[in-house]
């Protein structure tokens, strides 16, 4: 397992699409004071330009607070803002191209939807996390597939890298995944439209806590 690979379990906070770049800092900021260490820049909908200028200031804060940030779909802003690492779909730039970019030590992840076949294809190549999903339905991506715990125990018979599981985990339902080999939980809107973002969060890591224990 590599260095950047250890550091994916816990909490993984995915960012909403936010035209707002102060709000979408200052929900970031309490998502970090709630205690996450694992950050997400996705922007769908937002112009290039100013994707910039929100992960730069969201880098910044990450830096500041010993946080990681792994950005969306965008090798060449995960380069250029040397940042954690990148999370590719199967849509995206090739596993090779982004290796090769990025470097040896940066983090590279893999969504794997629903499809034992996906995750087969790619976790032997110079990746350091798959993501499964969607575990339950999904505002983000209300057509996404669904994913089960039968998926995580087939992937885990020949899969060692770690999995984030994704897809309409709030705090109820995170408990039916708690006793399933998945390192690390994914979550944008139980988060970021609660309206209670540092509390949610914190809440979200007493419950992993009880998981380590």
């Amino acid at each position: 397992m590599t260095v950047a690979s250890k550091k994916i379990n816990g909490l993984y906070a995915i960012t909403p699409d936010r035209q707002d770049n102060d709000l979408l800092l200052s929900e970031v900021r309490q998502a970090i004071d709630g205690g996450v260490k694992l950050i997400q820049y996705r922007a769908k909908n937002i112009p290039d330009k100013q994707k910039h200028i929100q992960a730069k200031a969201i880098k910044d804060l990450c830096d500041d607070r010993n946080v990681n940030l792994i950005i969306n779909d965008n090798i060449e802003l995960s380069m250029y803002l040397d940042a954690f690492g990148v999370h590719l779909g199967k849509d995206d730039d090739s596993i090779e191209n982004a290796r090769k970019m990025l470097g040896s030590d940066k983090c590279i992840g893999i969504s794997c939807y629903n499809s034992i076949e996906r995750v087969k294809k790619v976790f032997k190549k110079e990746i350091d996390y798959i993501a499964l999903g969607a575990f339950f339905p999904t505002k983000s991506k209300p057509n996404a597939p669904r994913a089960s715990l039968e998926m995580v125990a087939e992937a885990r018979t020949f899969c060692k890298l770690p999995i984030v599981a994704i897809g309409g985990i709030d705090l109820v339902n995170i408990s039916m995944l708690l006793k399933s080999d998945i390192n690390a939980f994914a979550s944008i809107s139980s988060i970021f439209n609660s309206g209670k973002i540092e509390s949610i969060t914190n809440e979200f890591n007493n419950i992993l806590k009880k998981k380590i224990t």
